[in-house]
């Protein structure tokens, strides 16, 4: 029995002539030479385990404000719920609020005036042009007929000189008058000039960028959620004061969607992590779950160690973090929870 023992030991420092030994060997002797094995042959990967924490996929968000002002009204609290476009923070922006205003009635002023251009005349202005056509169209009628009455006259003995050239003058007027009445009509038939309605229309579309403008910045004074999703931090107090100068995130929040698991492998192990290497989490706080990953990402670099579990001190402070998906997205639980992550062996031809 001591032989055969031996001839295991032995054997263990060469993978390939153990094996083909232990297939000779009785069942016993078997057991206790893999006892005595080292855990991973050259060239396999075995399984081995590094702590984690449940994150979302896309990590907290932090919300800014692009507003300056004080700080109205803190509609939330760490915890709630929220969804997109659901106001989170309101700044007062009262000057904001009133340019608004002004940038209405500029914008109305000029609709208007559009308006009045393409219309062109109102039916009653060119009943009023006509009017005044026939009523200069009377005079000078009556004004040519005195000068023809005066001219049949015998120039020195029935009429003066200064009269006949007075008639002459009156029937030049009146001709006049009616080809400016005539003149007008036509102008108010044709409408307004294609130049008249661009520059209408030129000053609507000003008013208009201006006041979207304005509402743009009106609309920076209620901060939003951008994502459907749960607060997890409030860093704002209302009378607070904001300054584009001096960023400041006012909040975080998770965005709702599938959770992923960062785990911090020690140096010794970044050697068997590949990617889409499969992986099970487990929970201490849910001891009934159990969780099918891979490996998502890895990271480049190494960083130093932030999570806390036993025996974390006689560890390197230096770990290599790794991203896991859960399948089908996990369940719901909660963001940083503690876990731990058993790695299987990585695929066939799979390497980092």
């Amino acid at each position: 029995m001591r032989a055969a023992v031996c001839l295991g030991v032995q054997a263990a420092f060469s993978y390939t002539g153990i094996m083909s030994r232990m297939r000779k060997l009785p069942p016993t002797v078997v057991v206790v030479a893999a006892l005595l094995l080292p855990d991973t042959a050259p060239g396999q990967t075995s399984t081995f385990a590094a702590p984690g924490r449940v994150e979302s996929a896309g990590g907290p968000m932090a919300i800014g404000s692009a507003a300056t002002g004080t700080v109205k009204e803190v509609l939330v609290h760490e915890g709630s719920r929220v969804r997109a476009r659901e106001p989170l923070v309101i700044v007062e922006c009262r000057p904001i609020e009133a340019e608004v205003q002004a940038r209405a009635a500029q914008l109305s002023a000029a609709e208007a005036v559009l308006d009045r251009v393409r219309n062109g005349p109102r039916p009653a202005e060119i009943a009023v042009a006509e009017a005044a056509v026939g009523y200069s169209k009377a005079r000078a009628d009556e004004a040519q007929k005195t000068f023809e009455r005066t001219q049949s006259l015998r120039e020195g003995v029935s009429v003066s000189v200064a009269r006949l050239l007075e008639t002459q003058r009156d029937a030049r007027i009146t001709a006049a008058q009616l080809a400016e009445a005539q003149a007008r009509l036509a102008l108010l038939r044709e409408g307004s000039r294609e130049e008249d309605v661009r520059e209408a229309q030129a000053r609507r579309n000003n008013a208009a960028a201006e006041l979207e403008i304005a509402r743009a910045r009106l609309e920076q004074c209620s901060v939003r959620a951008p994502v459907d999703g749960v607060v997890a931090e409030v860093l704002v107090n209302p009378g607070q004061f904001l300054s584009l100068a001096v960023p400041a995130t006012l909040l975080r929040i998770i965005a709702d969607g599938a959770l992923g698991v960062r785990v911090e492998v020690d140096p010794r192990d970044v050697a068997r992590v590949c990617a889409g290497q499969p992986a099970t989490v487990t929970a201490e706080a849910f001891p009934n779950l159990s969780m099918r990953a891979k490996v998502e990402a890895i990271s480049p670099v190494l960083t130093v160690r932030s999570l806390a579990t036993a025996g974390a001190e006689a560890r390197a402070k230096d770990v290599e973090s790794i991203i896991l998906s859960l399948e089908g997205g996990g369940p719901a639980l909660p963001i940083g929870l503690p876990v731990a992550a058993r790695f299987g062996s990585c695929p066939a031809g799979q390497n980092r």
